[in-house]
């Protein structure tokens, strides 16, 4: 079984004490999954409050644009609390873990059109430019500040890119994260001009291959609300837990 400590925070604990485990990455300040507190109970609405003072004071030290706090793993956010985070517009998600051992895994017939090819130096600039497009999405904004942040996951050795071409052109991605628990599946992605073709899932068969020759399991975070989990759980990954979230953006002077 494995549980949401095994998933990469890409970032580094400054602080830790009874109430919260403190996050931080200078290099990706925007990145809100890099610059969070991770909560070790559900508080009321008090101690809420007392944990949000500190990360309000150290993220505005900091020049960071955000607050984002993580309840435990399977727990959920006390009712004063909730009502709290409502009226403060808090963002809330939820997030789902799902694993598979690669026994599970049925790999379907490689497609002549599909090729996957690890990422160096020779491509990247190809990996860049994609994820750019689909990071986009949200906004330019947010696309321009993780253009750096894959520089530095790229030099990180537990961490390989992966692309996918469809008929020899570049149409998704993913990041692979090996570690002790198994590898983690992350950032899975296919342009919407090609999706519905299998790139996904020839991202998806190749990791698993990964994990059977390494004889370790898969793993990925996915957004309750997201339809692709769909199609991990018709994959076989089976489901191990929740974890709740809460962010906002900090709001400079007009």
């Amino acid at each position: 079984m494995v549980t949401f400590e095994a998933v990469a925070t890409h970032s580094t604990l400054i602080d830790e004490n009874d109430f919260f485990s403190h996050y931080y990455d200078s290099e990706a300040k925007s990145r809100y999954d890099s610059n969070f507190f991770q909560l070790k109970y559900s508080p009321t609405k008090t101690e809420f409050e007392l944990i949000e003072t500190m990360h309000w004071i150290f993220s505005e030290d900091n020049n960071l644009t955000h607050v984002k706090f993580y309840w435990p793993e399977n727990q959920g956010i006390h009712p004063d609390t909730l009502d709290y985070l409502n009226q403060e517009e808090y963002g809330l998600e939820k997030l789902e873990l799902y694993s598979i051992h690669p026994a599970a895994f049925n790999i379907t017939a490689k497609n002549p059109d599909i090729s996957i090819q690890v990422v160096t130096y020779e491509n990247l600039d190809a990996f860049k430019a994609i994820n750019y497009m689909e990071d986009k999405i949200i906004s330019t904004a947010f696309a321009e500040a993780k253009q750096p942040f894959y520089d530095k996951l790229f030099q990180d050795e537990s961490i390989t890119f992966l692309l996918a071409y469809y008929q020899g052109k570049a149409a998704g991605s993913c990041i692979m994260v090996e570690s002790t628990e198994g590898l983690e599946l992350d950032d899975l992605f296919t342009l919407k001009e090609y999706r519905l073709k299998g790139v996904a899932k020839a991202l998806l068969d190749y990791i698993i291959k990964q994990a059977a020759s390494k004889q370790k399991i898969v793993f990925l975070v996915a957004d309750a609300e997201d339809s692709p989990k769909e199609m991990y759980i018709k994959s076989g990954f089976s489901y191990e837990g929740f974890r709740i979230g809460a962010q906002k953006a900090i709001k400079g002077d007009d």
